[in-house]
């Protein structure tokens, strides 16, 4: 009878602008496993994050995620605006999305160039890409540089030994991650200050 009783107080509760409607559920390939997860198809400006052509992927393929779901899953502590230099990195062996890196993305929201780079969160804190930001903005490092799409991400590329010299050279928290292992452990590397946060691209 209790049961009951909580069910029909719950049936009469007026629905309310706090009780968001139920997320569209959908299915990703992440990692060589079937990742479910949520999204809204009622937010604004949502079509502006895919195309037709992935519309009906999803509604066909085996993975029925947008790319943006995927992305943001990903990257759930940066917007859509600061995701911008990133793109999904696919996997053929697996069928899956092994990560994500920067690049051009094409109609899936996949990388266009293959590669075997990945991209890694490499810091806790803000103050490491407060201070790459701030480093670009100064013109104080030659190879810094700011991506004119809009996302304020900022990108050095180069040798392990050069990107490490050049974190060193700014100093204090950037001089930090000159050690982390995203970084000390490759021989190329690319990293990416964006909304608060430092990434690490390698192989």
């Amino acid at each position: 009878m209790r049961r009951l009783a909580v069910l029909l107080a719950a049936l009469l509760v007026p629905p309310t602008g706090a009780q968001a409607a139920d997320p569209s559920l959908c299915v990703a390939r992440i990692d060589g496993r079937d990742v479910p997860l949520g999204y809204d198809k009622d937010e604004p400006g949502l079509r502006d994050h895919f195309s037709r052509r992935e519309v009906f992927f999803t509604a066909w393929g085996r993975d029925t995620c947008p790319s943006y779901v995927v992305l943001r899953s990903l990257t759930p502590d940066l917007t859509d605006e600061q995701r911008d230099p990133f793109c999904l990195r696919h996997d053929k062996a697996s069928d899956s999305v092994i990560g994500y890196d920067l690049g051009r993305r094409d109609a899936y929201g996949r990388c266009e160039k293959p590669a075997s780079t990945v991209c890694k969160r490499v810091n806790q804190t803000r103050n490491a890409a407060v201070a790459i930001t701030g480093a670009a903005t100064r013109g104080a490092i030659n190879g810094l540089r700011a991506l004119p799409d809009g996302s304020g991400a900022v990108i050095l590329g180069g040798s392990q030994g050069y990107v490490s010299g050049v974190l060193s050279s700014i100093g204090g928290a950037a001089a930090a991650l000159a050690a982390s292992p995203a970084i000390a452990a490759g021989a190329a590397v690319s990293i990416v200050a964006v909304g608060g946060a430092v990434y690490a691209c390698r192989d």
